[in-house]
């Protein structure tokens, strides 16, 4: 990766500060096995500077490549010398200047095993991040880090410089962090040892829930108030005592005067690891993680969902379970689950169809809304997904306007036995009396699914499982992978309001090479026509498998992973074709074979 992409990929949604310059983060890493000589050696010898020994335990490393670096034994009897001045005051004539001297060593010695030596880093633009890693490299040569023994409750202290200073700020980024607690902690993988330690303490849930209630609207005064009654220490995994000080010093210092607080516009990120002896650990590293809360904190209409979600979980956990049992399969069930996109309103008989067709091929088919995950982001556990069609995809996602694309009436026969023809011809006045009367009439685009479908999509390709696109589904897996689309068609599905048809009168020509191929074992077949969108430039790795007569594409698939696949017909209303069931089949047994 190029430095410009590296940089780039730190960089949060709101990369500059309320003047306009870059934001800065300050770090302090925490670790053992180093005295402060060698210590400040170590980082001379990377960034360069002077070193102003202050005392046996702490160091000023001044005009580094980064600016000034303090180096500190991280414990205030020590640091403070107060060690020192307790032997004084004890005024013992029996205990000269040498044997206090000798005292202190010893003591320092002992709490060496307990307390690590503290690197504090100025504040630096975020992009200038990577900066710090060469020095971190080299101490991991030499020093130990959180794992490496188990009293070591090391961590690295993230400091993010906020937008800005206004409450609503400071507290999307408190309901950003409320929200994603857990999933951090899973990230960072923290260590047990740290969780015990109190270093760490998490927010308590009184607190967490009058944070995360939308009602609650605090000014400035209020908000500082209610945080320093529920939170008056310094340990808690996001420490807001220094902005909050930076905001309005004297409140804090009447609530806490005896705190050791040093004010500053920044956030206090204490719940990483000191994992500076692991040779694949990096602070770039925990720092995407923190992007997490940042992203968060910057989309508004996210971020009231989740908080919505994450209030409902900490009131109710067990209802919460029963309205997540709902979405799941049977636990005696063999069969793998197939999760079916659709619509929030409208959308039934595509349902019913699809799930039908899951049915018969093997599968648990299980219908996943936008609407059903508005308070509950963790989606369920699938083993397959069928993206379904539906209202047109936001053309934000692929950055073209609208063309008009003219369809001709293709040639071509597949054969097909007279009793299915006359069925086929049945059924099909059957599907559109229903979708009349079960569907509704589309509004332009849909967003919120949109975002959902993303979300599920992401999902499938991370944990490598089979996903059919049906028609705007198709669609959707092109602009995923940076493609576009063309619009004008006349559209039909669900939630639209006039058909083209529902009988398979569109010949298509399938890729020799092609997944789609062997699936279905053909070269060409008949599909019906019902779209209202259609594929134009391909994204990356996306290949064509299938094309009508005007050079429509028809089917495409993920080069690297063909059991991705799209077809922009709906196989769901041709139930009576051995050939369209092919597809749901191919689906359900790639998904049945990586669940075993």
């Amino acid at each position: 990766m190029s430095d410009d992409k590296r940089e780039e990929s730190l960089l949060p949604p709101i990369p500059n500060n309320q003047e306009g310059h870059p934001r800065r983060v300050g770090v302090e890493l925490e670790l053992s096995g180093l005295e402060l000589d060698h210590i400040t050696h170590h980082v001379t010898d990377i960034l360069g500077g002077s070193v102003e020994k202050k005392s046996d335990y702490e160091a000023q490393v001044h005009n580094t490549t980064v600016g000034s670096v303090r180096v500190e034994f991280d414990a205030t009897l020590f640091r403070e010398l107060k060690v020192r001045r307790f032997f004084d005051e004890l005024d013992i004539d029996l205990i000269g200047e040498p044997e206090k001297e000798s005292l202190e060593k010893a003591l320092a010695t002992v709490a060496a095993w307990l307390v690590p030596y503290e690197i504090v880093f100025p504040p630096l633009p975020i992009a200038e991040l990577p900066k710090l890693e060469a020095l971190r490299e080299r101490l991991g040569y030499h020093a130990q880090g959180t794992s490496s023994n188990v009293v070591n409750a090391f961590g690295l202290h993230l400091n993010p410089e906020v937008p800005d200073t206004q409450v609503g700020t400071v507290l999307s980024y408190l309901r950003a962090f409320l929200v994603l607690y857990e999933e951090l902690k899973r990230v960072h993988d923290i260590d047990p040892i740290r969780s015990l330690s109190g270093f760490i303490t998490p927010f308590e849930k009184r607190y967490a829930l009058l944070v995360l209630d939308p009602k609650y609207q605090p000014t400035q005064d209020e908000f500082i108030d209610d945080y320093l009654r529920a939170n008056p220490s310094r340990n808690r995994p996001l420490d807001l005592l220094p902005l909050l000080s930076y905001m309005d010093e004297e409140r804090v210092r009447r609530r806490l005067p005896e705190e050791k607080i040093s004010p500053r516009p920044a956030l206090h990120y204490r719940m990483p690891n000191s994992l500076i002896d692991e040779h694949d650990w990096s602070l770039s590293r925990e720092w995407k993680a923190w992007l997490r809360v940042e992203r968060l904190a910057s989309d508004e209409y996210e971020l009231q969902k989740r908080c919505r979600y994450h209030m409902k979980r900490l009131q109710g956990p067990l209802w919460y379970w029963l309205r997540r049992f709902w979405r799941t399969k049977p636990l005696l069930s063999n069969k793998p689950m197939i999760a079916v996109t659709g619509p929030d309103r409208g959308g039934f008989p595509a349902w019913f169809c699809t799930s039908l067709a899951v049915r018969r091929a093997g599968g648990y088919p299980v219908r996943m809304t936008p609407g059903m995950f508005s308070d509950d982001p963790i989606l369920p556990p699938f083993d397959g997904l069928i993206l379904g069609g539906g209202a047109d995809i936001d053309p934000q996602l692929y950055g073209q306007e609208f063309q008009s694309l003219l369809e001709r009436k293709p040639n071509g026969k597949t054969h097909k036995t007279l009793a299915r023809r006359v069925l086929s011809r049945v059924i099909a006045p059957l599907l559109f009396v229903m979708r009349k009367l079960f569907s509704l009439t589309a509004s332009g685009v849909d967003r919120e699914r949109d975002d959902f479908e993303k979300s599920c999509l992401e999902r499938a390709l991370h944990m490598n499982l089979p996903v059919l696109g049906i028609c705007r589904g198709a669609q959707f897996i092109n602009i995923y992978f940076g493609g576009t689309l063309v619009d004008g068609l006349e559209s039909f599905y669900g939630e639209v309001g006039k058909a083209s048809t529902v009988l398979p009168s569109t010949a298509v020509e399938l890729d020799p090479s092609s997944y789609l191929r062997s699936v279905v074992g053909l070269e060409r077949l008949k599909v019906n026509s019902l779209h209202n969108q259609a594929v134009d430039e391909l994204g990356r790795g996306i290949r064509v498998s299938a094309r009508d007569a005007t050079g429509m594409v028809q089917a495409l698939e993920v080069s690297d992973c063909p059991w991705v696949m799209g077809v922009q017909w709906h196989p769901e209303y041709l139930p009576v074709s051995r050939i369209q069931q092919r597809l749901f089949q191919a689906l359900v047994q790639e998904a049945l074979s990586r669940k075993r």
